[in-house]
């Protein structure tokens, strides 16, 4: 008989600590599913990205994050194949707390194509969310920052050089970074709260 077996937690189990008020219980079960039930928990959890419940929401996010890579491709398929603003971005928060914890490197064209389709999009929440994760993701991120910092939507534009401005000295040239801002100081074009 294989040990794993005998210590693999029940699924049912693993979704009641996930109910659970205490936050420590929650991460065991967390890490338990991604472990032990990766595929049966993941589809479970996705169908609480939309849940009206915040609380359920949040933990949704936090759980599917310790999924790790393994969660990109999936989510990245669910908000490609939705339209509602709450699943959209609670699929970009779980994106932001992988790449808070990983490499940008593992992140799959895929996940590209969402942040493409997420920087088109005018919601507050999900401009907000896309950004910070372009600013989790360093080099990766840099090239879609500059560019939304001279987006004609101003709470893009803003976050964009928000984002630029708090980014790690060591991850980017600071040369390119203080060109970008030189130029878009002097760009006449654009907002003037924007240089303010």
């Amino acid at each position: 008989m294989n040990f794993d077996q005998i210590d693999k937690p029940d699924l049912e189990d693993l979704f009641g600590d996930f109910s659970h008020p205490n936050p420590k219980l929650n991460e065991k079960a967390f890490l338990k599913m991604a472990s032990y039930w990766p595929e049966e928990s993941m589809e479970r959890l996705i169908l609480n990205l939309d849940n009206e419940n915040v609380d359920i929401r949040r933990k949704t996010v936090k759980a599917l994050a310790y999924f790790g890579c393994n969660a990109l491709r999936p989510l990245a398929e669910v908000y490609l194949a939705n339209e509602g603003r709450t699943i959209r971005t609670s699929c970009l928060k779980v994106f932001v707390k992988i790449a808070a914890n990983y490499d940008s490197d593992i992140f799959p064209d895929e996940v590209v194509n969402v942040i493409k389709l997420a920087l088109e999009d005018d919601t507050p929440e999900i401009t907000l969310t896309v950004i910070s994760l372009l600013r989790q993701l360093g080099h990766m991120g840099l090239p879609f920052l500059i560019r939304a910092s001279q987006d004609e939507n101003l709470l893009r534009a803003r976050a964009a050089i928000t984002a630029l401005g708090e980014m790690d000295g060591t991850l980017i040239e600071e040369s390119l970074i203080e060109k970008s801002l030189t130029d878009l100081l002097s760009d006449n074009s654009l907002d003037q709260i924007l240089c303010s």
